[in-house]
């Protein structure tokens, strides 16, 4: 899934882990002369072995500072949906390379003294070999729990902060280990150095998250039913206001209500000139069910803003919208903000007219903006929108289009229009399937 760019270029973010990985791989290199590792069978094993340990633990350490949420982290890879992509791909190879790592180490020891290989596998009073062999079991059976259990949110999150407490023990083993790192006070210094960094991201969510991050102070002031499964939450500040680009997206909790404290993501649906938040939520799960037995003044904390997903961050100003069913709440943020200059055709795709809890507004922002085209799109009568559809109302390859919506409709829709012609970088969409 793609996300508009928000402050950087698309390879920063991957170019810096891979910029890492290659120094931990160069600084290894530096710590004994190469003719000794390759000088036999034996050694060669050895080498391939580190080599896989310096590079998983460095991806390791990447995968638990991109799950921190830092704002820095967002704008170098172009949003927190790309963020967490990598996090997964870095956590999943570095798991691989680890595994590696134990692999090649049991090989050449076989090669040397075959009674000895179970020594790196089961628990001895080697304490060094036992911090790195649980970390990798604990690792494995995470991943597995994570991947093929049905796991409802609040468990995924506690089983991946486990997975930050385990990274304890791979610490522990690498600090116990010697070796390559304390012959060469470089690789030593940076490989703690990164560790520690992991570390910290690790505590700062998921020991200290209520301390550490920066949250802004917020309280209920309504709660309005908006249909049977849509329910629109108005907050009012507490303190400083939360400045945001129309169509980002925070991280919202609540505390002193009967709902679970967890902090989950939504777009922002109020203009960014609003001294408000609103939230617009549709039912999709236990905790999205319990929001509106919300009441005035309950406390709210709000972590972001993140994402680049706004008309503000394309230079073409000819542009269309497409919005399905909950997909409209960035769409809300941006026609309550839109700025002169634009040319917009918007539309707002629903089930039926009954859906459209917004058509009144858009239509009477539409009257008062002749750069605003409104076009409610109602599936029970019009089917489902397409790209060729579109090609009927306007020149799609000099527009920029925008796509917030189920992902089956995103992703139909940017094959569509990929198949219409339009380039791929004047398709913009932020996968909020990661959450």
């Amino acid at each position: 899934m793609k996300q508009l760019s928000v402050a950087s270029s698309p390879a920063i973010g991957p170019a810096l882990i891979g910029g890492t990985v290659g120094l931990a791989v160069v600084l290894w290199a530096g710590a004994a002369p190469l003719a000794s590792r390759v000088a036999d069978n034996a050694a060669i094993l050895k080498s391939i072995a580190n080599i896989a340990a310096f590079t998983g633990t460095v991806l390791y350490c990447w995968s638990l500072i991109l799950s921190a949420r830092w704002l820095w982290t967002d704008r170098l890879f172009q949003g927190l949906d790309k963020v967490y992509k990598w996090h997964h791909i870095t956590g999943g190879v570095s798991f691989l390379l680890l595994t590696l790592h134990a692999l090649f180490l049991s090989i050449r020891l076989f090669g040397i003294n075959p009674s000895r290989v179970a020594s790196l596998w089961l628990i001895t009073d080697n304490w060094q070999v036992n911090f790195g062999s649980l970390a990798l079991y604990s690792v494995a059976i995470l991943l597995l729990v994570t991947v093929f259990g049905r796991l409802k949110h609040e468990t995924f999150v506690w089983l991946h902060r486990f997975l930050g407490a385990v990274f304890f023990l791979g610490f522990l083993h690498a600090v116990l280990a010697g070796g390559n790192m304390y012959r060469f006070w470089p690789l030593n210094y940076y490989m703690i150095g990164l560790m520690l960094i992991a570390i910290y991201a690790f505590l700062y969510h998921s020991v200290f998250g209520l301390f550490l991050p920066k949250r802004y102070k917020y309280e209920v002031d309504s709660v309005q039913q908006l249909g049977k499964d849509h329910v629109e939450i108005i907050l009012r500040p507490l303190g400083r206001l939360m400045n945001f680009v129309p169509g980002q997206f925070a991280y919202l909790s609540f505390h002193g209500a009967s709902i679970s404290p967890e902090a989950h993501p939504f777009s922002m649906a109020s203009g960014s000139r609003d001294k408000n938040l609103r939230f617009v939520t549709k039912t999709l799960g236990d905790y999205t069910a319990t929001l509106s037995a919300l009441r005035p003044k309950t406390q709210a904390l709000i972590e972001g803003p993140h994402g680049g997903f706004s008309y503000k961050h394309t230079r073409n100003r000819s542009q269309i919208w497409i919005a399905g069913g909950i997909g409209v709440t960035p769409f809300l943020s941006m026609v309550r903000s839109l700025s002169p200059g634009y040319q917009i055709d918007f539309y707002y795709c629903v089930a039926s007219m009954n859906d459209a809890h917004f058509d009144q507004e858009f239509q009477q922002i539409a009257r008062a903006y002749p750069g605003l085209r409104v076009h409610t799109f109602c599936q029970d009568k019009e089917g489902f929108l397409t790209a060729e559809l579109l090609q009927k109302n306007s020149d799609l390859s000099s527009r920029d289009v925008f796509i917030c919506g189920p992902p089956p409709m995103m992703q139909a829709m940017h094959g569509g229009l990929l198949k219409a012609g339009v380039p791929d970088k004047q398709i913009h969409f932020e996968d909020f399937s990661f959450h």
